[in-house]
C-alpha cells in the first residue's frame, strides 16, 4: 500500500484528490495538510511513502516542505502538484528533493501514475513539464549558437578535405 500525505491550501482540491487517490486499491491518503509546515508535521507523524505537495501554500510552500521532508527521511518521495509551468520552478522542485512534477490539470490516470512512479523511485515529469524544460533547453541552445558558443557546425561535404 502506498501511503500518501497530501498538502494543498485549497479544501476542494484536497477533498477531490483524496477521493481520487482513495479509490485506488494500492494507495491510501494517510494525512492531509493546508500549509508546508503542516505537511512536514504530517510527514513526521505518518511516515508516508509519498508526499504530494502544492508549490504555493501559506507559510512555507511546497519547495521548503519537500526539502525538509526528504532531508529528514530519504525514503520519502516528494511529488509536486501545481499549476506553475515555469521551467525555473520545475528545476527548483528537483533541487529541493522532489522526484516528480505534475500539473493540476492532469487527468486522474496521470496523477495516479505519477504517485506510483515516484513511489517506485522513478523520476516522473508530466509531458507538459518535460516540454517546458525541453523548450527552455532549445532556446538556450539557439541563443548560445547565435553568439558563437554553440556546437560547431559541420562543413558541407564538398568543403571537407579529402583523405
Amino acid at each position: 500500500m502506498i501511503r500518501v500525505v497530501l498538502a494543498d491550501d485549497h479544501d476542494l482540491v484536497r477533498l477531490g484528490i483524496t477521493a481520487v487517490l482513495s479509490e485506488q486499491p494500492d494507495i491510501s491518503v494517510c494525512g492531509v495538510a493546508a500549509t508546508g509546515e503542516d505537511a512536514v508535521a504530517q510527514a513526521h507523524e505518518q511516515s508516508p511513502d509519498v508526499v504530494l505537495l502544492d508549490l504555493t501554500m501559506p507559510g512555507a510552500g511546497g519547495l521548503a516542505a519537500a526539502a525538509e521532508i526528504v532531508a529528514a527521511d530519504h525514503a520519502v518521495r516528494a511529488l509536486i502538484l501545481t499549476g506553475h509551468t515555469e521551467p525555473e520552478l520545475i528545476r527548483a522542485a528537483f533541487a529541493a528533493g522532489a522526484t516528480g512534477y505534475v500539473f493540476k490539470d492532469a487527468d486522474v490516470g496521470q496523477l495516479v501514475e505519477a504517485v506510483r512512479a515516484v513511489h517506485r523511485g522513478e523520476v516522473w515529469l508530466s509531458p507538459e513539464a518535460a516540454g517546458a524544460l525541453a523548450g527552455e533547453l532549445r532556446d538556450r541552445t539557439r541563443r548560445s549558437t547565435r553568439r558563437g558558443h554553440g556546437p560547431r557546425r559541420r562543413a558541407p561535404r564538398e568543403q571537407l578535405p579529402k583523405p
